[in-house]
């Protein structure tokens, strides 16, 4: 698998993938990325497989997860690639002792608007009560929020806040960034994940 080329699309979905829901894992010489959504997103899960096709190891395939705390099954759709060494580099850009982390390397590789779109589509949400978007950044500690606010701000021109959450932390998107946003990420946006974007204001209200 040594002559592999990994796309600069791909690498792209990639960093976006690590920074949501995506995981690599490395049980032998060569790392390999595993993706896996809940069973309403599809979709989403064969518009990444489309783009990893060369390197994934089969089609997406649905998985069940039992919550050993009540019993509960959750139904998931699921796909890895090969184990590569091209993946090294996300590897070591993520991981330190099995811990996926962010370090100041990111803002090198955080540039495309694809990686903000599919960061986006893992972990964001638009809040319920204003037009503005919070990302699910739990898993981080308040150093690397601090080095991903500086990235959303250097790489894409959109300015952030982090929100305490108990004792972890989110990043938030005020609706005053939502022009920009979009103009960043629509392109990029699959149908089935629209609803992670707050609607236009000008489509609103020509719809009232």
């Amino acid at each position: 698998m040594g002559s592999v080329n990994i796309t600069s699309e791909q690498k792209a979905l990639i960093v976006g993938t690590l920074l949501g829901d995506g995981s690599i894992e490395k049980r032998w010489k060569n790392p390999r990325l595993r993706i896996d959504h809940a069973a309403h997103q599809k979709d989403y899960v064969f518009w990444k497989y489309a783009i990893l096709k060369n390197i994934a190891t089969r089609e997406p395939h649905i998985i069940h997860d039992r919550d050993n705390r009540n019993g509960k099954v959750f139904t998931r759709w699921y796909f890895s690639t090969k184990a590569i060494p091209q993946l090294e580099v996300y590897y070591r850009l993520f991981y330190q002792n099995n811990r996926k982390t962010i370090s100041s390397e990111l803002s090198n590789h955080f540039t495309e608007p694809l990686s903000l779109a599919v960061w986006l589509m893992d972990d964001g949400y638009k809040r319920s009560d204003c037009d503005a978007l919070r990302l699910s950044t739990d898993c981080f500690t308040y150093k690397e929020q601090l080095v991903l606010r500086n990235c959303l701000d250097k790489n894409f021109g959109v300015r952030s806040v982090i929100h305490s959450k108990g004792n972890t932390w989110n990043i938030y998107i005020p609706s005053t960034q939502m022009i920009r946003v979009r103009s960043i990420l629509t392109p990029h946006i699959i149908p089935s994940m629209n609803y992670k974007l707050p609607p236009r204001n000008d489509l609103v209200t020509a719809q009232l």
